[in-house]
This record gives structure tokens, sequence and C-alpha cells, in this order.
């Protein structure tokens, strides 16, 4: 009766520890898919928000290192370049940000007096990727300046072990 209840006792303890690695196990498969799921709710918004073309808003969007690795998208190719050429590891990624902004000015003058001739039309862009100057001038006293500017940055955060004060060899 002994041996019985001994061998019983034993399945019970086995089934009760290969439950609660079952459990354990789909328990840690649970969060990667809700990380997942955030991680593609998040990417969707973004998307969406830059459909609709939205301005003055930070669309942000989050992709594992292996999406990175292997994406086709400049944007994401440039970060990760700017990445390789730091020689920052994968694991030690927290974060890449690409930040753009585009400023403009514009401005129109109004002579009174007349200073191009009848019919003259004035028409040129002076400019780069990164900046650009048109200027309109127009008979008889008109002279418009639009100037625009683009500026981008990349920031990178990531994490690394640094040993300040190494121990001394005895």
């Amino acid at each position: 009766m002994s041996k019985l209840k001994l061998t019983i006792g034993c399945v019970l303890l086995a089934l009760f520890i290969g439950l609660g690695l079952i459990v354990s196990q789909q328990n840690r498969h649970i969060k990667e898919l809700n990380n997942s799921l955030l991680v593609a709710t998040n990417n969707n918004k973004s998307y969406e928000s830059e459909r609709d073309s939205l301005k003055n808003n930070v669309i942000q969007f989050q992709f594992t290192v292996e999406q990175l690795n292997h994406s086709n998208d400049s944007l994401l190719n440039r970060l990760n370049e700017v990445r390789r050429q730091l020689k920052i590891k994968d694991k030690e990624i927290n974060e890449l940000q690409y930040f753009a902004s585009l400023s403009q000015k514009s401005d129109s003058i109004f002579v009174h007096d007349t200073i191009f001739q009848n019919g003259v039309v004035l028409d040129t862009l002076i400019g780069d990727d990164w900046s650009s100057l048109a200027v309109h001038a127009e008979y008889p006293g008109i002279l418009n300046v639009d100037y625009s500017f683009k500026n981008s940055t990349v920031v990178l955060m990531h994490n690394s072990r640094v040993t300040v004060d190494p121990p001394k060899k005895c």
C-alpha cells in the first residue's frame, strides 16, 4: 500500500512539475506575443498617421533589429549605416531616431518706382538638397524671395559597458 501511495505521489509530483513548466513556457510565449502585438499596433498607427500626412506630429515606428537589418527603406538603411559606422552592436541598441525639419521664409518687396523694363519676368531657383532660394521679380517693381532650409539629425541611444577603474593586477 505504501509503495502504491509513493508511486501515486511521485506521478502527481511529476505531473505538477510538468504542468508548472508548461504554464511558465506559455506565460513567456504570451508575453512575447503581447510585445509583438504592441509593436504591430504602434507601427499601424504610425503608418496611418503618415498616410494622413498630419503636420507637426511625431511619427514613431518600432522595429526589431532583424527588421532593421533586412529593411529596404532608405531612412532605416541610413540609421543602420550610422549604427555600423559607430560600431554599435545589435544587442546594445536601445533606440534609433531620425529628426527632420523644414524651415521656410518668404518675403515680398513692392517698390513704388519701376525698377524693371516693361514685360520683364525673372524666375530663378538656386539650391541643392538642403537649401533653396527662389527669386521672382516682375514688372513694375515686385520682388519675391522664398527661402527653405532642410535639417536632419540622427540620434542613437545604446548601452555598453565601460570599465572606469579596472582592477589592478597583482
